[in-house]
């Protein structure tokens, strides 16, 4: 699996440095209602573009997944509850034989 992903970034990696040096142009960026402009190379811009739609598909990946993380840390919680029942009665049953074996007569030989 690691020598895929090795196979797989080091092309990818080879191709984003082509593409950061071919297109090294200067893009002028203005936000209309803003009166700011800020000026950088192409390839910077579709980085940040490229980086802004990762976060965002990160964040709602993330965020679809809360209901299946807190029934998972409810039914830890329930798994744990039945554990420390389960121990409590294996202490109650044990403490019960042991009056029982102590009337009882010895084994014969």
């Amino acid at each position: 699996m690691r020598r895929l992903s090795f196979i797989i970034s080091l092309p990818l990696f080879v191709l984003l440095v082509v593409f950061a040096v071919d297109n090294r142009g200067a893009l002028a960026l203005s936000f209309w209602p803003l009166p700011w402009t800020f000026a950088m190379p192409v390839f910077v811009a579709l980085f940040l573009a490229l980086l802004i739609g990762f976060l965002a598909g990160a964040v709602a990946a993330w965020l679809s997944g809360g209901r299946t993380r807190r029934r998972l840390r409810d039914l830890g919680e329930t798994a744990r509850a039945q554990a420390h029942q389960i121990a409590d009665q294996e202490r109650r049953n044990a403490a019960q034989r042991s009056p029982v074996a102590a009337s009882l007569p010895p084994p014969r030989s």
